[in-house]
């Protein structure tokens, strides 16, 4: 499976995850355009080497924050956009009492809302090549909470509402929007970490997910995966079955406790695919 020379702008390529992302995305055949914030000189040495295995690829430095004048750049050079990895990200961890809004801003900037504008910027330019893929980089930080990690956490659950969403706008002109929660050993994480678990969970070992998401002939859409360690799993939200209670008579906090047991068993589940499927469900009698 091999791309044909589409363009896929990787943000945050050039180091870590975003490089691995890269570097299997242009082995595969795309045209990459490496993003990185410029403030070193590791983004164009990204490109280089992926250049210099044969791939094609170019540095193009940028805030993602900055998103509409980066994805002009970066369709500008290729003459074409096909793809958005959105990998670009930092922490600012503290835990809530003590997090300022100042911290809480800067990161739900760079992860969240820069997400709806990479995505917005590259919409008019999906639609001219007959379609696109759309890949955010989420984390098991926002599927399970992380302690001092409130802002994180919600700028990662937020890309993937954003993605559910793009992911039904953008159905029918064929722009398709899926998240992963990576794990891999990166220069930021695995200081402390042995090495037999450092050569287990390797950023490479992620990559080839994010590269199939970002392929033309992909048809997930608005879905959420896991990823380390060659481990590669699709989640799903899932709720109990819970109880219909009478509404022919008022309702009231007795009730409830009453039926806490019930409301909370999981011994029957259900798994919506939709907001209006989950909302029948509410309604139906029990």
């Amino acid at each position: 499976m091999k791309f044909d020379q589409q363009v896929v702008l990787v943000t945050g390529a050039s180091r870590g995850l975003g490089r691995a992302f890269a570097q299997n995305i242009a082995a595969a055949g795309a045209r990459v355009v490496v993003n990185s914030t410029g403030a070193d000189s590791r983004g164009e040495e990204a490109a280089a080497a992926i250049t210099a295995a044969g791939g094609q690829a170019v540095h193009i430095a940028g805030r993602v924050e900055q998103a509409a004048d980066l994805i002009d750049k970066a369709a500008d050079h290729w003459g074409a956009l096909d793809a958005v990895v959105h990998n670009a990200g930092f922490v600012r961890d503290k835990t809530l009492r003590k997090m300022s809004a100042e911290q809480w801003d800067a990161v739900l900037d760079v992860h969240l809302k820069s997400a709806f504008l990479l995505s917005q910027a590259a919409w008019p330019h999906f639609e001219q090549r007959g379609g696109g893929r759309i890949v955010m980089l989420t984390s098991s930080a926002g599927l399970y909470g992380n302690f001092g990690q409130s802002n994180y956490a919600a700028a990662k659950m937020g890309m993937y509402g954003l993605c559910r969403t793009i992911a039904l706008e953008g159905a029918q002109a064929n722009i398709h929007a899926n998240c992963v929660a990576p794990f891999g050993a990166t220069e930021m994480n695995s200081a402390n970490m042995p090495e037999e678990l450092k050569a287990l969970i390797k950023t490479d070992y992620v990559a080839p997910l994010i590269a199939y998401l970002a392929h033309p002939r992909c048809e997930e859409n608005g879905s959420l995966f896991e990823a380390s360690a060659g481990s590669f799993k699709k989640v799903r939200w899932e709720r109990s079955r819970g109880v219909k209670l009478d509404t022919s008579q008022p309702l009231t906090l007795s009730d409830v406790a009453a039926h806490w047991q019930d409301i909370t068993s999981f011994a029957a589940s259900e798994h919506p695919a939709d907001m209006r499927e989950a909302l029948r469900g509410m309604y139906e009698p029990g």
